[in-house]
């Protein structure tokens, strides 16, 4: 595993999040994170695996590495980088978008009368009027794959947008930001409890905390190559923790069956 030397005058990001501070590195165009709470990392890197199998273009998702991060004062910890992809673009999260727009994703997010087709649909009409992109596919086979991955993280600051201001352009941002999926915050999820009691806990964001409402947005093709991603998490030299465990547990659900490729369905 790669080890990453984090020069002394680097500058430490502190990420705050409802579960607490996590220190990220920027070295160059090089982006270093420290697991906080678990595995982070393994899950990035599986995360990214699993996007490798998938029917996306390379340039749609950002790409993790293990490493050991080890600071100027000898001390070491585990976790992850992955390169920058803004360059000169400027990022907006999704719910700076609205804010940049004098609002706020909260009246449509949190409108308990409101179903979860009616939110995304209200959601997405206020993205393709902010910057002209229609993403509904985009965002709602984002959901499906944080379905399979149980990302519990896709908040509305986990959803990014770039512009890039001498085009005048928008696009949406690679997917990005997979630590907290496959049960990776141990103590959310202790390691001694069993899967199927765990998995039942994990609650989605940012429409409903139900993955199977989020998934039923998905209407389109079948996207994952299911065959070639078993294939390469067995080939895989690093050790993915539970990581993989959760993963071909999902893998084997029923309700995500119709996210696989037909002919992908060898090692059920």
């Amino acid at each position: 595993m790669k080890t990453i030397h984090i020069p002394i005058d680097t500058e430490w990001i502190i990420s705050s999040s409802s579960k607490g501070d996590q220190s990220k590195w920027r070295i160059g165009n090089k982006w270093v994170k420290q697991n906080a709470r678990g595995y982070e990392g393994q899950a990035e890197v599986l995360a990214s695996l699993v996007l490798e199998c998938l029917t996306f273009d390379r340039s749609n998702y950002v790409v993790y590495q293990p490493c050991t991060i080890q600071l100027t004062n000898g001390e070491q910890f585990d976790g992850c980088y992955s390169p920058g992809f803004r360059g000169t673009k400027q990022e907006v999260t999704l719910e700076r978008l609205f804010e940049a727009n004098f609002s706020s994703t909260d009246p449509i997010t949190n409108k308990n009368t409101l179903s979860t087709t009616e939110k995304f649909e209200q959601l997405m009409a206020q993205v393709e009027q902010f910057t002209g992109l229609d993403v509904c596919q985009q965002i709602a086979q984002l959901f499906a794959f944080d379905a399979l991955i149980l990302n519990k993280d896709r908040h509305t600051n986990n959803i990014l947008f770039v512009y890039d201001p001498k085009e005048k352009a928008w696009e949406l941002a690679p997917i990005f930001d997979n630590g907290l999926s496959l049960l990776s915050d141990e103590k959310d999820y202790p390691p001694s409890k069993p899967l199927t009691i765990l998995k039942r806990k994990v609650k989605a964001k940012p429409l409903n905390s139900s993955f199977t409402r989020q998934l039923a947005l998905y209407e389109g093709s079948p996207f994952i190559d299911k065959d070639k991603l078993i294939a390469a998490i067995e080939q895989s030299p690093y050790d993915f923790s539970r990581a993989k465990d959760v993963l071909l547990s999902q893998l084997r659900d029923p309700a995500l069956k119709h996210l696989f490729m037909e002919g992908s369905e060898a090692n059920d």
